[in-house]
């Protein structure tokens, strides 16, 4: 079968470390870690194992965060390279096995966690209250280490014709609905799980930083699990600050008018001798969804005295944040990744199951319109440099669809 495989290569990660900034072209073009390519043809591990042919795949901005070689070298023990990338996954069961509940034809979406289950070992803490995101045996078992399907090199991600995955793994996608919203499942149940993880009081105060992809779907997840809240969203670009406001934002500013927005929450603005100015008072709770030094040093400051701060964005090693915001306003700062077992409104439901209903509920929530740019595999150069240039390409959500060919297509945002 065809697939995207990424190369892991410490030259690579060198060279685009130090000039890709310069020369984007070092992670898409030729020299770069991703090749699309042919490799073996998924086999099933067992009767509770299905082999899915992905119908579109996003492109994640932690698959980014590899391909340029952007992320920490601390999450390194846990991904196993080469492998096929690729997370976020709508497709159709192409072969299941006779302990899979659902027939082949069956749409599904994928939760892409590596159990103890799947790797033939007894379940861990984690996985026994049901978040194998946190597995704490993802090293160890049958399988290469990885925590995430499309960062294990035996189990290919969505990149490709065809991948594995568990019966565990599967949710089926309600009739009709389009494609485009169910590969969404994904990173709207991260930023589900992420607002679930401090639920907003009523009247809160909130401040989303960043209109990103997982940016405009905890504006939608707020929505969607029914929280009644006033949200401000920061957002760079107008494509953004559309959809943003389509998704239920109350207010939306760029990151240069964090300040007067938050003057508007409450804050009162000081003068320190040297730097940034600093506020008493503010919102109540920050999402930082982007994971820079300027998003969680603005994320600190803006939320007011005894409030929390999320981290949805993915954040690295960040030199020189000033903690100071944190112990001197007791700060609460909550580190939020995956999905799993969520207990909401007295029953236990899996995170995909809850955005799955929630989306059937809520038809009117334009989430697809998150689905900018489609690109069959082989266009993959064009996709990733779409990635790397969301000023220019206007890209939020790009798209593979690894089972059609022809060219690419771009979807523009009606003006709002």
């Amino acid at each position: 079968m065809k697939a995207l495989v990424y190369r892991l290569s410490l030259p690579r990660v060198v060279l685009a470390k130090l000039l890709a900034h310069r020369w984007p072209w070092l992670v898409y073009g030729p020299a770069g870690a991703v090749a699309y390519t042919d490799w073996p043809d998924p086999v099933p591990r067992g009767e509770d194992w299905a082999v899915v042919a992905p119908r579109l795949a996003g492109l994640c901005g932690s698959d980014i965060g590899v391909i340029a070689a952007h992320t920490s070298p601390s999450a390194s023990p846990f991904s196993s390279f080469p492998a096929v990338l690729g997370h976020e996954v709508v497709g159709v069961i192409a072969q299941g096995g006779a302990r899979v509940p659902w027939p082949a034809g069956t749409r599904v979406v994928v939760d892409p966690s590596i159990s103890c289950t799947m790797r033939g070992l007894p379940p861990c803490p984690q996985c026994q209250r049901g978040f194998p995101y946190l597995c704490q045996r993802c090293t160890d078992g049958t399988l290469s280490p990885g925590f995430l399907v499309g960062f294990c090199r035996d189990l290919p991600g969505g990149w490709a014709q065809r991948m594995l995955a568990h019966a565990s793994q599967l949710h089926p996608v309600p009739d009709g609905m389009p494609d485009e919203r169910a590969v969404l499942v994904e990173p709207l149940a991260i930023a589900a799980h992420g607002v679930l993880r401090r639920p907003p009081a009523a009247g809160a105060r909130i401040l989303v930083i960043g209109a990103g992809t997982i940016g405009l779907s905890t504006v939608a997840a707020l929505r969607l699990l029914g929280y009644d809240a006033h949200v401000t969203v920061a957002a760079r670009h107008g494509m953004q600050a559309r959809l943003a406001r389509e998704l239920g934002a109350s207010r939306v500013v760029s990151p240069a008018d964090l300040g007067r927005a938050a003057a508007e929450a409450g804050a009162r603005a000081f003068r320190p001798l040297i730097g940034r100015a600093v506020y008493r008072g503010g919102f109540d709770l920050v999402y930082d969804c982007v994971g820079t030094r300027r998003s969680l040093d603005d994320a600190l400051r803006l939320a007011r005295e005894g409030g929390t701060v999320v981290l949805l964005g993915a954040a690295g090693e960040i030199p020189k944040i000033d903690w100071t915001f944190v112990w001197m306003r007791e700060l609460e700062v909550v580190g939020a990744v995956g999905y799993g077992l969520e207990r909401v409104g007295g029953r236990t439901v899996h995170t995909f199951d809850l955005v799955l209903e929630a989306l059937a509920a809520h038809p009117e929530l334009p989430v697809e319109r998150m689905v900018t740019h489609r690109f069959p595999l082989h266009r993959y150069r064009e996709a990733l440099q779409a990635a790397l240039d969301r000023r220019a390409s206007g890209a939020i959500k790009i798209v593979f669809t690894p089972n059609e060919g022809g060219a690419p297509t771009v979807s523009t945002p009606r003006d709002g």
